[in-house]
């Protein structure tokens, strides 16, 4: 990436301090200033957002010369800096952004804690820039803690009820059980290689020459892959957040999600083709059968929702599903097959990531509208409150991967990347529950455009503009995307040609 080093290494640390400078900025203001106007901190974090950003484009150009999309690689794979991780980076400002944005009522309704609530979300974003630029164990750890409190701490500061201290507790105990786990399996990967660097792994020769200790690293690998379901939101530990996208603000709920899932499957994605060996048996069929349960879990699952947050809740882990399908096809298959499913995985995170947010936001207007959570107080909403009715329409569609939106341009590169890698088995699971989907999201639209109950229409414009005005954009990225798939499909090809 560059010639002197010590340059490098700043460079691929500048996203993540961006993030983390700003997340200072507000504590220090919120402290010395407690009645500061919610909105310095909304352009603070919106700066250091703006500046993460142009970090990473600054990595991207001095990236250039490499043509194999690897910038730089120090501290024995504790920092990787290449075009999979300027990409995650993107993403994970693109939700900050719509988060920040899309949480105006909440920072109006609580001025008090909105400094602290701005921090945590850089915090979190600074946390999720780290993990996607590291294979290291030691690195990984810190990280994933420093991400998993700051959610748990997100979720604790919102207050609305007691189902969302309910919901922070269960998140303490399940984000301990997932890093315990995490933690635990690392420390069998190290007892097989001798070294905190998986890429040792995924040569099959530890530090003392001999092989890896094969049943020893099959164990290892499965408890970090069971760890880092938690924020990716699959079984067996999707209590997690499903409990958050339930109880909790559009807002937090939508951020957490969305973080979550770019997070956790960009991290498994690196880990699978870096680390745990790409195309080998002892991991790919565990994410693969994973995958199946959770696609299929979250399409019975969404049949049977009664409220709107719960279909979301469970359209998100067919979607976790789905994400975990384009993991296990990452480095399988000859040539441009090998390939297929990290171009996939990051395509189709675009997409998943907005229609998350969307969803979850606009949920969440509906909610301060005075809305009840039900199937029957949805009847008759798109003729009482037709725009925000139709954008909702909008991102449950995206969410179950309909035409003609972008997350069916996912999945149907999802399922080509799975038929090259040999899982056409769990690509005829992934049918079935795209199908379950579908009857599941059309059940309510019907109901949105049923015939009006004769209710007045909603007070809809509780919720400032320039936060319905947020959620409506993130819903109709969809489509854009959609319509621009071919080059965002490039770009992703480029992310994914840099993991090896």
């Amino acid at each position: 990436m560059t010639g002197n080093s010590g340059l490098g290494i700043l460079l691929g640390l500048l996203p993540a301090v961006m993030l983390g400078g700003g997340a200072l900025i507000c504590a220090v203001v919120a402290t010395a200033r407690p009645r500061t106007r919610p909105s310095l901190y909304r352009w603070l974090t919106l700066l250091a957002t703006a500046a993460a950003f142009a970090a990473s484009m600054i990595e991207l150009v001095a990236m250039r010369p490499n043509h194999n999309g690897v910038g730089l690689v120090a501290y024995g794979g504790g920092l990787v800096v290449d075009r999979f991780h300027v990409f995650g980076t993107v993403l994970v400002c693109l939700v900050l952004v719509l988060t920040v944005l899309g949480a105006e009522a909440y920072m109006r309704r609580v001025p008090a804690r909105a400094g602290a609530f701005c921090a945590l979300l850089q915090l979190s974003a600074a946390a999720a820039v780290m993990l996607m630029a590291q294979r290291e164990m030691a690195a990984f750890t810190a990280a994933f803690a420093l991400l998993v409190v700051t959610l748990v701490l997100l979720t604790a500061m919102t207050k609305t009820s007691g189902l969302t201290a309910e919901a922070a507790f269960r998140q303490v105990l399940t984000g301990g059980v997932a890093l315990a786990t995490t933690v635990y399996g690392l420390v069998l990967l190290y007892a097989a290689t001798g070294t905190t660097d998986l890429s040792r792994l995924a040569a099959g020769v530890g530090v003392d020459g001999k092989a890896v200790d094969g049943p020893l690293a099959a164990v290892g690998i499965a408890l970090v892959v069971i760890g880092l379901l938690v924020v990716i939101g699959a079984p067996p530990l999707q209590a997690w957040t499903r409990q958050v996208q339930e109880t909790t603000t559009g807002a937090i709920a939508g951020f957490g999600s969305a973080l979550g899932a770019v997070t956790g499957t960009a991290v498994l994605a690196r880990f699978a083709v870096e680390g745990f060996g790409a195309g080998s048996s002892r991991w790919t069929l565990l994410v693969t059968s994973l995958a199946a349960i959770a696609m299929l879990c979250g399409g019975v699952l969404a049949l049977r929702a009664t409220t709107v947050r719960r279909l979301i809740a469970d359209l998100s882990i067919a979607q976790a599903g789905f994400l975990l399908l384009a993991v296990a096809s990452a480095g399988r298959g000859g040539g441009a097959g090998a390939t297929a499913g990290p171009t996939a995985l990051l395509f189709t995170l675009i997409s998943a990531a907005a229609a998350l947010v969307a969803a979850l936001l606009l949920a969440g207007i509906f909610d301060a509208a005075g809305l009840g959570p039900g199937l029957d107080a949805y009847r008759g909403v798109g003729r009482r409150a037709p725009a925000t009715a139709a954008f909702l329409a909008l991102a449950l569609l995206g969410l179950a991967g309909l035409p003609p939106l972008a997350g069916f341009i996912g999945r149907l590169l999802i399922a080509e990347a799975a038929l090259g890698a040999g899982a056409g088995w769990a690509v005829g699971i992934a049918g079935v529950a795209m199908v379950l989907a579908a009857v599941a999201v059309l059940r309510w639209l019907v109901a949105m455009y049923a015939d009006d109950t004769g209710e007045a229409p909603f007070a809809v414009g509780s919720t400032p503009l320039a936060a319905r005005l947020t959620a409506w954009t993130a819903a109709g990225l969809g489509l854009l995307l959609a319509a621009f798939a071919g080059p965002l499909i490039s770009l992703a090809g480029g992310g994914a040609t840099a993991l090896h």
